[in-house]
């Protein structure tokens, strides 16, 4: 059987993209994870503050629930930080701010999702 130069390319090309992908190792994959996780978690956080490009972030982790966990600081309508809070961001509409509930019902989410 003879393989043309073409089909030679062809299976170069898939085999080099199947040994790159497969390349990685599990400590590469959980860090792009987790780098991917908290950078959604961060998009969401922004969303829900009055000055998005305002918002810091430290402490952040992902939760034993695949959570982003963290605490964002942003500024308020007089332009003043208010301070560091903490958040929890499942997805766009369930990113919650310690600030936006009560603080048990909070307390409740975080110990549930993040720690």
């Amino acid at each position: 059987m003879m393989i043309n130069k073409g089909m030679t390319l062809l299976l170069a090309a898939i085999l080099t993209f199947c040994l790159a992908a497969c390349g990685k190792s599990e400590a590469q994959k959980l860090h792009e994870q987790t780098v991917t996780l908290t950078s959604l978690g961060e998009k969401f956080v922004k969303e829900k503050v009055l000055d998005p490009s305002s918002a810091q972030f430290r402490n952040q982790f992902i939760g034993k629930k695949g959570a982003p966990c963290g605490e964002v600081n942003a500024k308020d309508a007089f332009g003043a930080y208010i301070g560091f809070q903490r958040y929890i961001s499942v997805a766009r509409d369930l990113t919650l701010l310690a600030q936006d509930v009560e603080p048990a019902e909070f307390e409740a989410s975080w110990s549930q999702l993040c720690r």
